[in-house]
């Protein structure tokens, strides 16, 4: 097993410097690396421009991420194959964002889970097939908008929001198997990732799991809204845990990335979801 390596998520790196470490090319938007276990992923508004448009985190915790290639079809080649073959080849995947010239945020360490392809403009306009990869978050930070909660007739998994708590956190429990075809994979992390979103919602019942105050507002639909917030890495494989997530009011969420005491208010948040779960039965 290859070692670890690891990034602060939220936190603002030199890309130059990244690659004066680890290796990988400084041009290119998925650099695997000849001397380290990894590829670097980057992305960012500029890519828009070679018809990358369809990177970001969806409702249910994954990536997606357009592969490379400015004209023509992409091909499984080169840093596609590369990231198709991370595991195999026991490379880590760590995923960067774009913040100014020079600089790039880390979201996280994430693996292949699936890829599709999707008809996308190339660097001269021209519709080409592209290669999108869906990646599964190991841990890291996933901050996207909570969906809401679906009606049991219009959703399957609709019965989240109805099941006794303690089942439902069972069931968020659940971890997929890596040996299981790439299909059934997917569909087995989307569950338990809606499971771990709903459970976390119903746990904070309203309150930000921070400053334990009202959310602030609510949203649309009448419900008060909270932002999931990924405590600390889980473990070095495998999807997010419930009792690494929670429920924060918007100024809590940012002040645990971006505060002058955004470590310490961390570990405070982390020792109210402990106190909270520990009255839960462990998985």
């Amino acid at each position: 097993m290859t070692n670890a390596i690891r990034f602060t998520v939220g936190a603002e790196y030199r890309r130059s410097g990244l690659h004066d470490q680890y290796g990988g090319s400084r041009q290119a938007g998925i650099s695997p690396s000849a001397k380290s276990p990894v590829v670097l992923l980057f992305t960012g508004e500029s890519g828009k421009q070679y018809g990358y448009l369809h990177d970001g985190f969806r409702l249910d915790g994954t990536f997606w991420y357009t592969g490379e290639g400015r004209h023509g079809d992409m091909r499984m080649i080169k840093g596609n194959s590369g990231i198709r073959n991370s595991a195999a080849n026991g490379k880590q995947l760590h995923l960067f964002e774009q913040t100014r010239k020079g600089f790039v945020q880390y979201l996280g360490e994430f693996a292949y889970l699936d890829h599709h392809e999707e008809r996308a403009p190339d660097l001269a306009g021209a519709l080409r097939k592209a290669i999108v990869f869906e990646l599964e978050a190991i841990g890291s930070e996933v901050d996207f908008s909570p969906a809401l909660p679906p009606a049991a007739a219009e959703s399957e998994l609709g019965r989240f929001w109805s099941l006794p708590l303690r089942q439902l956190r069972d069931f968020a429990c659940t971890i997929s198997s890596k040996d299981e075809m790439p299909l059934k994979r997917k569909r087995t992390v989307y569950e338990r990732s809606e499971a771990v979103r709903i459970y976390v919602l119903r746990r904070a019942n309203g309150k930000c799991e921070g400053c334990e105050r009202d959310a602030p507002f609510n949203n649309n639909k009448g419900q008060p809204y909270l932002e999931p917030h990924h405590i600390a890495r889980i473990a070095d494989e495998g999807p997010d845990h419930p009792e690494w997530v929670a429920e924060l009011c918007p100024n809590c969420h940012r002040r645990v990335h971006f505060g002058a005491d955004r470590k310490s208010y961390d570990e405070l948040v982390a020792a109210n979801i402990r106190l909270i779960e520990s009255s839960q039965a462990s998985c």
